[in-house]
C-alpha cells in the first residue's frame, strides 16, 4: 500500500494568519496473491468499508484510491 497525501500552506506566521490545509489524498492497493482475484476484491472492499481514517477523510478531501489485484488496476 502506499499513500500520498497533498497539503498547502497559505498565510504568514510573523501575521498570525497563517493556515494549513489538506487537499487530498491517493492510495494505491497492490496486492499479487495465489487467492482468486474475486476474493481479493472481496477482500479490499470490506478492508475499505471498514477504515475509520478512510470515513473520516471521504466527504472533507477528496480520497482517490487504485486497486491493482494480481496485475489488474482499477480506480475507484
Amino acid at each position: 500500500m502506499l499513500v500520498t497525501a497533498y497539503f498547502h500552506e497559505q498565510g504568514s506566521v510573523l501575521r498570525g494568519d497563517a493556515e494549513g490545509f489538506c487537499d487530498r489524498f491517493e492510495i494505491e492497493i497492490q496486492i499479487d496473491s495465489d487467492e482468486p482475484a474475486a476474493e481479493m476484491e472481496t477482500l479490499v472492499n470490506l478492508a475499505r468499508r471498514m477504515c475509520f481514517t478512510e470515513k473520516a477523510l471521504t466527504g472533507s478531501v477528496t480520497v482517490k484510491v487504485t486497486k491493482t489485484i494480481n496485475g489488474s488496476t482499477t480506480t475507484v
